[in-house]
């Protein structure tokens, strides 16, 4: 994924409402419809835009339009990611899988009970996991990816036994598994079966409960003997 398009520092407030509301429109549609089936056309009308051009004047692509939305709340997650980290830090912490697996969680968790559109984020970001041409290396190594690069190095030395190879693969399934587990519940809860789901607390918990640990599983012989052979045909 590209860098999306920045706006000019010196841009007016109402270029900045119009590059906001492209945002926020983008990332519903994108939730709903998914990346592939939404126009830059579709955007504009959604955010009021009577310039049909208005999107790909700000962004210039769809593609840099889907990189300013992961940038947009990125910013708020990474901040309470941050926070989180610097306090676990501060109680030695460190080693705790499970604290460390709640700097991952909680922060998505707030960004969606916090804002108004928390329910379109979390299923935008549903739709970027699963998209086959969006790297989520790149956006774990953006500017705005600072606390989850913290949160692999607590890992590594919280886990020494897991080889890197592990440990990398079982983080990818864990941040999958965390962004369409949050998504699911947020389109479940906005139908006739929100009524019938366990309290938000509870899932909360009880998803960083799976996330610890299969972050700590053993790995089994199996698992070993494959990565050996794996190491020898490299």
């Amino acid at each position: 994924m590209n860098a999306p398009a920045k706006s000019e520092p010196g841009g007016t407030p109402a270029s900045q409402r119009t590059r906001e509301a492209l945002i926020l429109a983008g990332e519903k549609l994108f939730g709903e419809q998914g990346i592939d089936g939404v126009s830059l056309r579709q955007i504009n009308a959604a955010a009021g835009q009577r310039n049909s051009s208005a999107a790909h004047y700000h962004f210039g692509s769809k593609e840099a339009l889907v990189g300013a939305v992961v940038e947009y709340r990125m910013e708020r997650v990474n901040d309470r990611r941050l926070a989180m980290l610097a306090a676990l830090e501060a109680a030695g912490r460190t080693r705790d899988i499970r604290a460390i697996a709640e700097t991952v969680i909680y922060p998505i968790m707030d960004e969606i009970r916090d804002s108004e559109a928390g329910s379109h984020y979390i299923r935008f970001m549903a739709q970027v996991v699963g998209h086959p041409q969006i790297s989520l290396t790149e956006i774990w190594n953006s500017p705005f990816g600072t606390g989850l690069a913290r949160v692999i190095e607590h890992l590594r030395l919280a886990l020494p036994a897991l080889p890197p190879p592990i440990l990398g693969q079982r983080f990818g399934l864990m941040w999958e598994q965390a962004i369409h587990a949050l998504a699911d519940r947020e389109r479940l809860s906005a139908g006739e079966q929100g009524g019938r789901l366990v309290a938000r607390e509870v899932f909360a918990s009880n998803l960083v409960d799976t996330i610890a640990g299969g972050l700590g599983a053993p790995i089994s012989q199996a698992t070993r003997d494959a990565l050996e052979q794996a190491n020898k045909g490299a």
